[in-house]
């Protein structure tokens, strides 16, 4: 994954933001979050996260931006019969063309508008309290030109930002390397086994030769 380059200046990112409002709206990406390749239940996976700025009308018929990002996608782009939440949510905005490009440059989708369908939900922290908050369901086209607000500096161009020590997009440790191997090796012993066919076993006759 290339990184994206700034946007503006730093600002205070960290601030605590209003939930995005829940529905359809006109936005535009601002930033794209390589979380790295961390251990899970599921094992070793890659993760990122797509910023958006929503264009949203307040009380007096204005309209202002809003961050609302996606939850954390599996950074699998490939096709196939089951195809990972990353490539629905891109083959929904941009088309599928990315499948074919092994080096898909993700700082690309900055500045693209984007219609969103935006989902509230809630979680109970650590102090037990109620957090309301906002994320993008769903990406689609859009044709109309959405100029971002300049106001977010994109994670990268922070004072004191650390890149993850494995990207979401790389190898990953040793340990990951080898699960993947194992799951490549379980998979051809599996498409083996399920060629081999057993050859049909011959009933012997049952009783005499001679009918009488």
């Amino acid at each position: 994954m290339k990184l994206p380059v700034n946007i503006k200046e730093n600002t205070d990112n960290n601030t605590k933001r209003v939930p995005c409002p829940e529905g359809v709206h006109s936005g535009v990406c601002v930033d794209v979050e390589d979380m790295g390749r961390v251990k899970s239940s599921y094992g070793w996976k890659g993760y990122i996260k797509v910023y958006f700025e929503a264009m949203v009308e307040d009380d007096d018929g204005n309209t202002k931006p809003m961050l609302v990002k996606t939850k954390r996608q599996n950074a699998v782009i490939s096709g196939g019969a089951r195809k990972s939440n990353l490539y629905n949510l891109l083959d929904g905005w941009i088309g599928d063309g990315f499948t074919g490009d092994k080096e898909f440059d993700f700082s690309s989708l900055i500045g693209k508008p984007a219609t969103l369908v935006v989902e509230e939900t809630s979680f109970i922290n650590d102090s037990n309290e109620e957090i309301q908050y906002s994320f993008v369901d769903v990406v689609k086209k859009n044709k109309k030109a959405v100029e971002p607000s300049g106001e977010w500096t994109v994670i990268t161009e922070r004072d004191g930002y650390e890149a993850p020590e494995f990207t979401a997009f790389g190898e990953g440790p040793q340990e990951a390397q080898e699960e993947r191997q194992a799951k490549r090796d379980q998979a051809k012993a599996d498409r083996e086994a399920k060629s081999v066919k057993e050859e049909p076993v011959k009933k012997e006759a049952e009783g005499d030769d001679v009918p009488f």
